[in-house]
C-alpha cells in the first residue's frame, strides 16, 4: 500500500495510523509497535516503516459501544452498531429541575 493511496469510498488516506494493526489508543503514543516513531496526525498518510494494514476496516465494536453510551448520556442519537446492546436512553429531567428550582427559590 502506497503512502498516497486513498479509500475509494470515503476519500481518506489509506496508509494512516488509524488503519494500522498496531494502532491502539490505550498504548503509548497510540501505537503498540515500540520502535515506531511518533506520528502527530493519526488519520493522515505517513511514512511509518512498521505500517501493517488492519484485517478489517470496520470500527472497533468496543469503541462503538462506548460512543453509544456517551451519546446516550448526553442526548445524541446512537451510532450504528453490529452488537445488539441495550443502551439506556436519557431521561427528560427538565420538569424535575424546574420543580427543584422553584422549591429552592422559596
Amino acid at each position: 500500500m502506497a503512502r498516497a493511496d486513498v479509500c475509494p469510498k470515503c476519500g481518506n488516506d489509506s496508509r494512516a495510523c488509524k488503519n494500522c494493526r498496531f494502532f491502539d489508543l490505550s498504548a503509548y503514543r497510540s501505537c503498540r509497535e515500540e520502535q515506531a516513531e511518533w506520528v502527530k496526525e493519526k488519520d493522515r498518510g505517513n511514512f511509518c516503516g512498521f505500517f501493517e494494514a488492519r484485517a478489517s476496516a470496520a470500527p472497533d465494536p468496543t469503541l462503538t459501544a462506548a460512543r453509544n453510551k456517551l451519546d446516550a448520556l448526553f442526548g445524541a442519537a446512537p451510532a450504528e452498531s453490529d452488537e445488539n446492546s441495550s443502551t439506556p436512553q436519557p431521561r427528560d429531567l427538565s420538569g424535575e429541575l424546574a420543580d427543584f428550582l422553584k422549591k429552592r427559590q422559596k
